[in-house]
């Protein structure tokens, strides 16, 4: 009977320690602790709690807290993604709203070197594209300064601060449950010229003399090697699509917009 009951009793206090829990704000630390706790104050620098069930405040720093989950579901981060990235010490993910879609900056490899700016104008690119006939659209897409804006208090600024993130936490940064992004990759080929010509005969009766004009026209056209890597990817970080696509008779470096073009089409977010 005393075993019996000191077993209920032991059961008891762990169902108790995990109500109190889930009712407790969890501080998640960079150590991999976890504190189950009353947030008392958030300030510039600093955290104040309290342990469940006690008064006495305790202080922490910022740089050592990795985020917290209030007990009301908010989830709060402190810490950078990366080392070298400056997240916003303030940083909260915003409302996550699956069925919207976020255009990322595209990774750009022109002539085997990346190029952040040319990725951000194939995104904007992209968005501009989808938005220009949005009754087509079976989703709403994010603006894309908005995508921007949140990811750089994310401290992710550019393509090459996202490579190692995770596409889930991405999708969390941004709030959008459908993100499409991809790989462009640009290298030059060669210069095709050509030369053409025409003559023109003019006859002077009075004079008794024959004259010809002759003009040339040299034209010339660059060629690319452009392939286009479109991927779109849910909340979870799941790939629902993975496609590849080489333009035709590419002449400009920005000639992976037509491979654009086509893959947007197709996506199941597109009516015709």
């Amino acid at each position: 009977m005393r075993l019996t009951l000191l077993i209920l009793t032991f059961i008891i206090g762990l169902i108790f320690k995990s109500n109190a829990q889930n009712a407790s704000d969890q501080i998640f630390m960079s150590n991999g602790e976890t504190i189950a706790a009353t947030v008392k104050k958030v300030e510039p620098n600093t955290v104040t709690y309290s342990y469940i069930g006690e008064n006495l405040e305790n202080i922490v720093d910022k740089s050592e807290i990795l985020k917290i989950i209030f007990k009301s579901g908010r989830e709060q981060m402190f810490t950078q993604l990366l080392a070298n990235n400056a997240r916003d010490a303030n940083f909260e993910y915003p409302n996550m709203l699956e069925n919207e879609g976020a255009v990322l900056p595209f990774e750009f490899v022109l002539d085997g070197s990346h190029n952040n700016e040319e990725g951000k104008e194939a995104q904007k690119f992209y968005y501009d594209n989808v938005m220009r006939k949005p009754e087509r659209n079976t989703i709403n897409y994010q603006d894309v300064e908005i995508t921007r804006k949140r990811l750089r208090k994310a401290g992710l600024k550019d393509w090459e601060d996202m490579q190692d993130i995770d596409m889930k936490e991405i999708a969390k940064i941004v709030g959008a449950g459908i993100i499409i992004t991809g790989k462009i990759i640009v290298d030059y080929r060669s210069t095709t010229s050509s030369t053409s010509g025409s003559s023109t005969t003019k006859v002077d009766t009075k004079k008794k003399k024959i004259k010809t004009y002759s003009s040339d026209y040299n034209t010339s056209m660059d060629e690319f090697d452009t392939k286009v890597i479109f991927r779109i990817y849910d909340k979870n970080g799941n790939k629902i699509i993975d496609q590849t696509r080489r333009p035709f008779l590419a002449s400009t470096k920005d000639h992976y917009v037509t491979a654009l073009n086509y893959l947007m089409k197709r996506t199941p977010y597109y009516q015709k």
